[in-house]
C-alpha cells in the first residue's frame, strides 16, 4: 500500500461513479482525461487496447470525491461489468459518436436500470472526427433508448479524450447531476463487496471494493463471507491515500490480518460481524427484461450476480407460472451454494450459458423458507415487504421470525432500516399493543404470533378431547410441552400462563381442558364417584386402595382410575402416588400438620408423622415423598425440614 496521508475528515462529499458503454467507444480514455489515470493496468489490456479488468481512478471537482470504476465493455465480460456496477451512485454512460447505440449500450443501460442507477450522464465522445449532424442523430438515438427507464432525461456532452473539448463541461454537468442524489449517512452496519485480492510484501492481504454501506476504521473487527472467519482491518487506504476511516460512497483498500490470502476471492464480502446471514433461498421481487426470447419457465437455472459474487441459481414463481418477458413476479431464488444478501439489495439474472442478461431484481426475504401451501398468504407478505412503510416490514418479519431470539443488526438486515431505528420502531409498536412481552421471559412476541399459536392450541386439545371424552383433560405438563415444540426452547411455561391469562382454558388441578368441555359421565359414575369420596373421606391417612374401592362400588379397577383422575381435576382428590388417593381436605390437613410438627422440634421423622397421623409406615412413606416431590418438604437424611418454597 502506498504510503500518503488523507483523512476522511475533508469536506465533500464521496460518491461512486461506474462507467458503462459498447467496446471502443473511448471509456478509459475518458477517465484518463478526466482523471489522467490509466485504467488499464493489466498487460493484456495494454497490448489489446481493450478493458478486461475493472479499473479504477479518482476524481476531484470541487467538493465532489469521485471513485470512479470503469468497466470492459465487451460482450465477454459482461459479468465483470455487473461486478463494477455493484455500489455506484452514478453512471457514465459513454457512447461513440461515429458508432451510436451498440449492444452492449443497450446491455449496460439495462444493467444500471436493474441494479437501481436512478443518476447518469452521457457522453458523447470521439466529437473531433465527427460533424455536427451525426452527433445530433446519436443523441436522438440515445434519448429514444432512455426514453421510458428511469435514467430518462439525464444529460448529454460532447467530449472528445483527444483534445480535450468538452471534458470540463463534463465535470460541471456531472457536478450538477451530483448534486441531485440525495445524501446517504455512512451509518450503521459496514458492507464492501471484494472486486480485487492482492498481497503487499511486508504487509499482507489487501482487498479494494467499493463500500455498498456504513463505514469503517483501522481496528475494527469485520466477518469475511463466505466462511464466516473473523479478521481486523489494520489499515487502509482510498486511491493511493491513507484513511482512517473508508466510507459509504468510497473505493476502499483494507490491508487485512488474521485471513489467510487463498480465504479470498472476487465474490468475497467484508461486513459487520453477525449482519449478514448466509441462506440457501431468498424470496425477491424479479423482473424479466421485454428482451428474453421467451417465457422463464419455472425452475430454470441461471447466473445470480449480486454485488461481486456470482452463483448458480433456480427460479421458482410464487405463482407456478413462466415469467414472461417484461413482466414483473415474486420468485424464490434457490442455490446449492449460499446467498448473503440483505433487504433491498439488487442483482442481475443472466442465462445459465452467460450469453445474455435476462433479468434482475430486488431482495425481500434475504433468509427464506419454504413458502406455505396458501400462496395467497406468502403474496400479500411479500407486498407487504415490497412497498409497506418501516413499521409494516418490520412487524411483518417480527411475525416471520416468530419465537426465534433476534437482534436489532440482524433485524435491520431483514428489513432494511437502520438498527438504531429498528430499536426506536419496536418500542412504538409495543406501546400500541403489537407485542406482547411473556412474563418470566426476556422476549416480546408478536401479538399475531402468540394468537396463531393459541388457535393451533385450541386446535390440538379439541382433537384430545374428542380422543379421550372420559378424561378431565390433558396434563398440563404435556400442554407445555406442546407450546415449546411450536416455539422454541424456554419458552413453554411462559406461554402456558399467558394461555391462561387469557380465559382459553381451564385447569382442574394437573389438568388443562378447553372452557366448553366437560368429562362425559353417566348417571351411575356419578353416584360411584360419590361414594369413592365419602369412603376416602371417612378412611382419613388409612385411604383405601383402588382395588378395594373398586369392590367396594361394585366396578372395575380402570373405571376407579379414571373416575379418581377427574375428581383430581376438581379438586376433591389429591393423587399421592398411582395407587393411593387422599380427599383434598386431608392433604390440606396433612400440611398443616407436618408444618406444626417441624416449627416444634425444627425436623420431622417418617415415624413421627405416622404416629401422629395414627397410620401406619404403608402409607406414611409415600405421603412423605409426595410432600417432597410438591416441594413442602425437603429431606435431610433421615428427616425432613420445610421446603425454602413451601406454602399451606
Amino acid at each position: 500500500m502506498v504510503e500518503h496521508t488523507h483523512d476522511i475528515s475533508q469536506g465533500g462529499r464521496f460518491l461512486i461513479l461506474g462507467t458503462a458503454g459498447h467496446i471502443d467507444h473511448g471509456k478509459t480514455s475518458l477517465v484518463a482525461a478526466l482523471t489522467g489515470t490509466n485504467t488499464d493496468r493489466l498487460p493484456e489490456e495494454k497490448r489489446r487496447g481493450m478493458t478486461i479488468e475493472l479499473g479504477f481512478a479518482e476524481l476531484v471537482s470541487g467538493d465532489m470525491h469521485y471513485g470512479i470504476v470503469d468497466v470492459p465493455g465487451h460482450e465477454r465480460f459482461v459479468r465483470t461489468m455487473v461486478a463494477g456496477a455493484t455500489g455506484i451512485d452514478m453512471a457514465l454512460i459513454v457512447v461513440a459518436g461515429d458508432d451510436s447505440v451498440m449492444p452492449q449500450t443497450v446491455e449496460h443501460i439495462e444493467v444500471l436500470r436493474l441494479v437501481g442507477i436512478r443518476r447518469a450522464v452521457v457522453a458523447i465522445t470521439k466529437t473531433d472526427i465527427v460533424d455536427s449532424t451525426l452527433l445530433e442523430l446519436v443523441e436522438e438515438e440515445v434519448q429514444d433508448l432512455l426514453d421510458g427507464t428511469s435514467l430518462e432525461g439525464s444529460p448529454m456532452v460532447r467530449v472528445s479524450s483527444d483534445t480535450g473539448e468538452g471534458i470540463d463541461e463534463l465535470k460541471r454537468v456531472l457536478n450538477a447531476t451530483a448534486e441531485r442524489i440525495p445524501d446517504r449517512e455512512p451509518s450503521g452496519p459496514f458492507r464492501m463487496a471484494i472486486d480485487r485480492i492482492f498481497t503487499v510484501r511486508g504487509r499482507g492481504t489487501v482487498v479494494t471494493g467499493s463500500v455498498l454501506r456504513g463505514l469503517v476504521h483501522s481496528g475494527d473487527t469485520l466477518q469475511l463471507h463466505p466462511g464466516g472467519s473473523r479478521c481486523r482491518v489494520r489499515e487502509m487506504q482510498s486511491h493511493g491515500a491513507s484513511r482512517e476511516a473508508v466510507m459509504l460512497g468510497q473505493r476502499g483498500a483494507l490491508n487485512l490480518i488474521g485471513v489467510d490470502r487463498r480465504e479470498i476471492d472476487r465474490g468475497c464480502e467484508l461486513t459487520t460481524p453477525d449482519f449478514v446471514t448466509p441462506a440457501s433461498r431468498i424470496d425477491v421481487s424479479f423482473e424479466a427484461l421485454s428482451t428474453c426470447p421467451k417465457p422463464i419457465r419455472p425452475f430454470s437455472k441461471m447466473r445470480i450476480c449480486m454485488g461481486t459474487r456470482e452463483v448458480f441459481a433456480r427460479l421458482a414463481p410464487l405463482d407456478r407460472q413462466p415469467v414472461a418477458p417484461g413482466a414483473t413476479a415474486f420468485v424464490q431464488l434457490r442455490s446449492g451454494e449460499p446467498f448473503f444478501a440483505t433487504y433491498g439489495q439488487r442483482f442481475i439474472a443472466r442465462e445459465e450459458n452467460d450469453a445474455r442478461t435476462i433479468g434482475g431484481g430486488v431482495v425481500l426475504r434475504p433468509i427464506a423458507r419454504r413458502w406455505l401451501p396458501d400462496r395467497t398468504v406468502e403474496e400479500k407478505a411479500l407486498e407487504t415487504l415490497r412497498s409497506g412503510s418501516p413499521a409494516e416490514r418490520l412487524t411483518q418479519v417480527l411475525t416471520e421470525c416468530a419465537f426465534d431470539r433476534t437482534s436489532d443488526l440482524h433485524l435491520s438486515a431483514r428489513t432494511g432500516i437502520e438498527p438504531d431505528a429498528v430499536s426506536v420502531l419496536q418500542e412504538t409498536l409495543a406501546d400500541a399493543g403489537r407485542w406482547v412481552a411473556l412474563n418470566g421471559s426476556d422476549r416480546r412476541i408478536v401479538s399475531a404470533c402468540l394468537d396463531a399459536l393459541f388457535a393451533r392450541a385450541d386446535r390440538w386439545l379439541e382433537r384430545h378431547h374428542e380422543s379421550h371424552p372420559d378424561e378431565p383433560g390433558c396434563h398440563v405438563d404435556a400442554v407445555v410441552g406442546w407450546l415449546e415444540r411450536k416455539s422454541t426452547s424456554g419458552l413453554g411455561r411462559s406461554l402456558f400462563d399467558r394461555y391462561r391469562q387469557g380465559g382459553r382454558v381451564k385447569i382442574h388441578g394437573r389438568f388443562a381442558c378447553l372452557p366448553a368441555f366437560a368429562p362425559q359421565m353417566s348417571a351411575q359414575d356419578e353416584k360411584h364417584l360419590e361414594a369413592i369420596l365419602r369412603r376416602l373421606r371417612h378412611a382419613d391417612f388409612q385411604p383405601p386402595s383402588l382395588d378395594d374401592l373398586a369392590k367396594s362400588v361394585n366396578t372395575d379397577v380402570k373405571r376407579v382410575r379414571r373416575l379418581a383422575k377427574i375428581a383430581v381435576a376438581y379438586g376433591q382428590l389429591t393423587e399421592i402416588d398411582g395407587t393411593i388417593y387422599l380427599a383434598a381436605e386431608h392433604e390440606t390437613r396433612l400440611r398443616e400438620i407436618v408444618a406444626e410438627m417441624i416449627a416444634n422440634e425444627s425436623s420431622v421423622t417418617v415415624a413421627a408423622v405416622r404416629e401422629r397421623l395414627n397410620s401406619s409406615r404403608k402409607y406414611a412413606v409415600p405421603l412423605m415423598e409426595y410432600l417432597d416431590r410438591v416441594k413442602f418438604t425437603k429431606r435431610q437424611g433421615d428427616t425432613r425440614i420445610m421446603h425454602e418454597e413451601a406454602s399451606l
